[in-house]
């Protein structure tokens, strides 16, 4: 007699892992060989079932989602739908506990795809049960949120929606092409011609509808918590400024902002506010900083009313401000903020101003060398008297700098060049617009030693961050809206937020059941065109931004 064969199985139910499970035979079923098997549980009443056997073997059982409607009700697959045979979707078959009519339904968060006859997905990564894969993005949306996620981190990143919207066509094995629909017979309404090469131009719209309607879900977790950090430091600064002490951990802001432009015209500017978070680092006498994006804005013009509105949005009063001494700028926050909170200027921004009027002073360049046909021209490095004694000015000479020390080193710079036989004009214009200006300062620097000085940590930022978005397609932007949930993402990369993407398909589907599985609309947010033919950007209309400015009460 032969050996008797023994088949390993575990019972689906997780209460019953150390359960006594016996084969109770075979039999076949449009999926394959199916096996039946008996459980018996330590505690609790026996039952039966079954598993379909194949070379790889089955994962735990996982049960159908329920229905809303029924509760306890039995749950079945019944089919599938879907016009793509490549995406089917499954419906589910309801019948109620209490005998009322069964029905089809189908879960709020459809799966990106299911899986039927096999016991592993390549997609997934690990085996699945019947009812579990990729959940798709939303309702009406054909994409994994999984795939969406990724998506919108490269588009963070810097990547263009064209490419990124090419690249998730290229990984689903999609097209953009469509078939002409048939004429019905009797029917004299003309064949709609859909050009699979007119399509494909229009691919980029696919990326940019994942960030108008999901760029919001992460931007509205990510800023209440900024929010409520900086409304914190806030309040323990304003304790300790009240019984007269300082500040460890000031609210820092700094602000500057890109100019986008072509070779006729200036288009729209890029306004852009960085906070400096502080690090305490062990066994030093003071903490450590870093800069990181707080809010990145398009708008038609970098006047006040750009500036108040970003500055409004930041919603946080700051203890400093730190930027250049732009006119809009100075006027935002002096309207904003009065005298309660100092506009420091950046130092890098300072010496550049003096640089540039020492290089605009005849005799103040190094002369350059003799030209091939002839005479002699002059470079833009200075004098290295000059160069030397405006480089001289940094973080710690300005901090240990007295009222007179800041008077005398403009004298010296005077001094060097009445020496030469130099004009004073351009310097004299630079020493009215920032002696006595950062002489008022200079308590603040000797109080708060931690305090940045320059906007260099910023620049960084945005070379790093805000630029590679810019890069080759500034010029195209062109609806307000769309920009700047774009740039929401830019801000959300620099605090983190895409280090993990499963974490963010995760925040988008919490937010879609929230919902009803239901996302925004999308092309909510296209601009309308004011009359027929006519060119119109939102990113570009200053009326606009002015009218938006009065809606705030900030004009």
């Amino acid at each position: 007699m032969g050996r008797r064969a023994v088949f390993e199985a575990r019972c689906p139910d997780p209460m019953h892992a150390d359960s006594q499970v016996v084969s109770k035979g075979t039999r076949a079923s449009s999926l394959g060989v199916r096996r039946r098997y008996r459980c018996t549980p330590k505690a609790g009443e026996p039952h039966s079932f079954s598993l379909i056997e194949g070379p790889v073997p089955m994962p735990v059982h996982s049960p159908a989602p329920p229905c809303a409607e029924h509760p306890g009700s039995k749950v079945v697959r019944n089919g599938f739908y879907g016009k793509s045979p490549a995406k089917k979707r499954q419906m589910y078959r309801c019948t109620p506990a209490d005998g009322s009519r069964p029905h089809a339904f189908v879960p709020e968060l459809a799966r990106d795809h299911v899986h039927t006859g096999v016991d592993s997905c390549v997609a997934c990564e690990e085996l699945r049960g019947t009812h579990r894969g990729d959940r798709a993005v939303a309702r009406r949306h054909s994409w994994s949120a999984r795939l969406v996620a990724e998506a919108l981190r490269d588009l963070a990143g810097g990547k263009s929606y064209a490419e990124t919207s090419r690249d998730a066509r290229r990984v689903t094995a999609r097209t953009r092409t469509r078939k002409p629909p048939e004429k019905a017979a009797g029917s004299k309404r003309a064949r709609v011609k859909y050009v699979g090469s007119a399509l494909s131009a229009n691919a980029w719209h696919t990326a940019a509808d994942w960030v108008e309607a999901f760029a919001p879900v992460l931007w509205e977790d990510l800023e209440p918590r900024l929010r409520a950090e900086e409304a914190a430091a806030r309040a323990g600064n304003d304790e300790l400024l009240a019984a007269g002490k300082p500040m460890r951990h000031p609210v820092v802001l700094m602000l500057d902002d890109i100019p986008i432009q072509t070779a006729v015209r200036r288009e729209y500017f890029v306004l852009v506010a960085a906070l400096v978070q502080w690090v305490e680092v062990p066994g030093a006498d003071l903490p450590g900083r870093q800069v990181r994006l707080r809010l990145v804005r398009g708008f038609a013009s970098n006047d006040h009313h750009a500036w108040k509105l970003l500055l409004n949005e930041v919603g946080v009063r700051p203890d400093f401000v730190l930027a250049d001494r732009g006119k809009g700028i100075v006027k935002a926050v002096t309207d904003l903020y009065g005298t309660a909170v100092p506009l420091l200027p950046s130092l890098l921004h300072l010496r550049e101003a003096v640089e540039e009027a020492l290089v605009d002073t005849p005799g103040a360049r190094q002369p350059g060398a003799r030209r091939r046909g002839g005479g002699s021209g002059a470079s833009k490095e200075l004098l290295p008297a000059l160069s030397g004694h405006v480089r001289s000015l940094r973080r710690h000479s300005l901090a240990e700098m007295t009222t007179g020390d800041w008077t005398a080193w403009w004298d010296r710079l005077e001094r060097l060049l009445t020496d030469r036989g130099l004009p004073l004009e351009k310097i004299r214009v630079m020493r009215r617009n920032y002696e006595q200006l950062v002489a008022d300062l200079l308590p603040v620097y000797a109080a708060y030693p931690q305090l940045p000085v320059a906007t260099g940590g910023m620049e960084v930022a945005l070379r790093q961050r805000v630029e590679p978005v810019l890069a080759g397609r500034a010029h195209a932007f062109a609806n307000l809206e769309r920009v700047n949930r774009l740039f929401d993402l830019v801000v959300c990369r620099d605090w983190g937020v895409f280090d993990d993407t499963l974490a963010v398909a995760d925040l988008i589907r919490r937010d879609n059941e929230a919902h009803h599985g239901w996302a925004t609309p999308l092309r909510f947010v296209q601009d309308v065109r004011p009359t027929a033919g006519a060119r119109y950007s939102s990113l570009r209309d200053q009326q606009l931004l002015r009218a938006r400015a009065r809606e705030a009460g900030l004009a």
